[in-house]
Order: C-alpha cells, then sequence, then structure tokens
C-alpha cells in the first residue's frame, strides 16, 4: 500500500515542559472513549461534568479520538501560516475585528491592550468551518483538506459528544438541545484558531505587564477546547479566591472550558472558567507558544438566555434567567459586539490595585475582567 506524504510544514519546536515547581490547579479528567459504552457511561461522566462545570468551568479530556500526531501536525501547519505567509496578504486578510466583530481571518500583534499602554504579542489565524465563504492565505491551501478533517473531528465528533453530556448534566429530555443549537450546517462565528504568543517583550513592559501575556477573561464561548501546551503559561483562578494556579501540561489531551454563553445558559450554575495567560517560568523564556484551539458558539440567530424549560436540574437549583427577556441577546448581537471592545479599553482605569474584578458593558449585557 502506497504512504501517502503530507505537503511539508514547517516545524515548531515546543519547549520541553519545565522542571520548576509550580502550584497546578487539580482539574477533572473526562475519559471520553467511554462515551459508546452505553447510557449508564454517559451518564457517569455527565455527572464528572456537573461537577466540574459547577467549581471551576474547565476540565481535561482524554482518549478524544485525534492523536498526538495529529495536534503535533495541526501546530505546525499553524505556524506554518503564520510565518510564512506576507505582511501584505495579512493585511489584506485581516480580521474585520473593529467593524464586523469578526476574528475569522489574522489578528497582527499589538491589537489588544495588556497592560497600560502596553501592547500584546500574540498573533493568531482563525478560521471558520466552511473555508469558501472568505479568502484564505496562499501558503494555506496546500493544507486545506487536513484543516478540514481537523475541524470536522472538532466540531462532529469531540464538540457534539460534550455538547450532549452537558445537556444530561442538566436533566435535558432532548440530549441534543446543545448540538442543534451549534448546527453544523449553520453560520455562526465558531473557529479553529492557529495562536502564537511571542516571548518579545522589553524589561520595561514586562514592569508594567507584571508577566501577563493575556488578561485575565472569561471566553465569549460555549466552548473552549484548548489542545495542551507544554510551556507553562495558561493559569486559572478558582471560584471565591484572588488565587492563581497553573494548569498542568497533559500530552495528546484537550483542556475545555464553558465560556459566558454556557454560563448564560445555565443561569450560572455553570461556572464560565476564569483564566489568564503568563510569561512562562524562567527554563521556559526565550520560546515563543504556538498552538491550536477550537472556539465554539451557538448559531447566529440563537437567542442566548437561561435554559430553564429545557432543564429541570436548573429548575430545581432555583436558578434565574440571566437575562431580562427584551435584553438577551442573540449569538451573532453577542459575539460581535464582544469581539469590538475587547481588550481595547482601559477598563481597570480608577481602579485600585485591591480590585481584583471590574465589568465592561456589551450592548445591552456585560462581560468582565480580571487579575
Amino acid at each position: 500500500m502506497a504512504i501517502k506524504l503530507l505537503p511539508p510544514a514547517d516545524h515548531f519546536e515546543p519547549a520541553p515542559p519545565t522542571k520548576i515547581p509550580l502550584e497546578y490547579v487539580s482539574l477533572t479528567t473526562i475519559d471520553l472513549s467511554l462515551y459508546d459504552d452505553g447510557p449508564a457511561a454517559r451518564s457517569a461522566l455527565a455527572s464528572q461534568i456537573h461537577d466540574a462545570m459547577t467549581t471551576q468551568g474547565f476540565f481535561t479530556v482524554i482518549n478524544h479520538g485525534i492523536s498526538q500526531s495529529t495536534i503535533t501536525r495541526q501546530v505546525d501547519i499553524g505556524h506554518h501560516i503564520l510565518k510564512n505567509t506576507p505582511p501584505s496578504e495579512k493585511e489584506r486578510l485581516r480580521a474585520s475585528m473593529e467593524v464586523q466583530g469578526s476574528y475569522h481571518g489574522f489578528k497582527p500583534r499589538a491589537h489588544w491592550r495588556t497592560a497600560g499602554d502596553v501592547r500584546d504579542q500574540i498573533e493568531n489565524f482563525n478560521v471558520f468551518r466552511d473555508m469558501a465563504l472568505r479568502e484564505q492565505p496562499t501558503c494555506m491551501e496546500t493544507f486545506r483538506p487536513e484543516i478540514q478533517d481537523f475541524i470536522d473531528v472538532a466540531h462532529k465528533d469531540v464538540l457534539f459528544k460534550l455538547l450532549r453530556l452537558f445537556a444530561i448534566a442538566l436533566g435535558m429530555e432532548d440530549e441534543d438541545t446543545f448540538v442543534k443549537l451549534h448546527d453544523y450546517n449553520g453560520r455562526d462565528e465558531t473557529f479553529l484558531r492557529y495562536m502564537q504568543y511571542y516571548d518579545a517583550f522589553t524589561d520595561a513592559e514586562r514592569q508594567t505587564t507584571k508577566g501577563v501575556w493575556l488578561a485575565g477573561h472569561q471566553d465569549f464561548t460555549s466552548l473552549s477546547l484548548l489542545f495542551s501546551q507544554s510551556m507553562a503559561c495558561l493559569q486559572v483562578r478558582e471560584y471565591g479566591t484572588d488565587e492563581w494556579k497553573h494548569v498542568p501540561y497533559a500530552p495528546g489531551a484537550i483542556i475545555v472550558n464553558a465560556g459566558e454563553v454556557m454560563a448564560w445558559w445555565t443561569g450560572g450554575y455553570f461556572k464560565a472558567s476564569i483564566h489568564r495567560v503568563i510569561e512562562p517560568p524562567a527554563d521556559q523564556r526565550g520560546r515563543d507558544r504556538c498552538g491550536v484551539f477550537y472556539f465554539a458558539l451557538p448559531n447566529d440567530e440563537v437567542v442566548i438566555n437561561t435554559l430553564l424549560d429545557e432543564s429541570p436540574v436548573l429548575r430545581d437549583a432555583g436558578v434565574k434567567m440571566a437575562h431580562e427577556v427584551d435584553k438577551a441577546p442573540t449569538s451573532k448581537e453577542w459575539i460581535t459586539n464582544r469581539i469590538r471592545i475587547t481588550l481595547q479599553n482601559a477598563v481597570w482605569e480608577g481602579k485600585s490595585e485591591s480590585d481584583k474584578t471590574t465589568v465592561e458593558r456589551v450592548g445591552n449585557v456585560t462581560t468582565q475582567w480580571f487579575r
């Protein structure tokens, strides 16, 4: 049998795992290989998700069906695209964040505010599952079939299984409730992201940012899938504390967190995880951090409010509606407005050092930032 050769991609060499002792958060581990073992097995997995979501908003998924070699290959493809797309093409294919409120395309460095007047050192490229909807970078074309396969498995297999487990965890009669809100054939702002952090801050900038590369926040998603990375940069702030702890590296695993959409669907019963990205420990400094993510959002027309009618668990818990009925945004309204304001404003201006949370208005609703 002939071996199919993949087109060459510039390899990204990740930093070796740190040997420096750090304080790590303990996350629930979901073994997704048990999903097909029947209703009892799915109920047990859903119970694990319920516990993780009512406390941290984070969990780890193993045995999800995507190999480590495939993940490594996708990181290489993302690194290749970011490295080899000419600046003029990146600018032409720049995501319309300010006008359309969309991340589809390239997000350049220095678009986000980090702290004070310091701008970010993060570059990313974001692609929607229907790649024909917009022009793609020339150097991506040879990888298009691999990218499409990866998106399809992430969305139709991993994401849909998790969404069914979320529905079971909430006692929903229709286990496809959340799946239907993320119809693969629908239109929304869901995207695959290739993201590279550059260790390029000056000493003066590091003093201003206090080593923070991406400010504390909650994702605007329903669910976010991060393919685990060796660089010890991701931190979680557990609810009820101001303490930040590192997320441990889990080779081949997916780190899953709930975003603000899931929190609203559950009236805050399920937590939107609080997290940030900081500079790595000393033995990983001077290296870049490149990764692949899948950010899931409901279809554009979906109105986001608490699903009390669908969930007896939420009703029994006495959960209230997240929004007044006439102020609940559609997915499109929420995402568009949220992307437009993300890390654009001086949200900490006038706040004291003791303030660890601040609120910013987004249309009829609000988002929060953390430190």
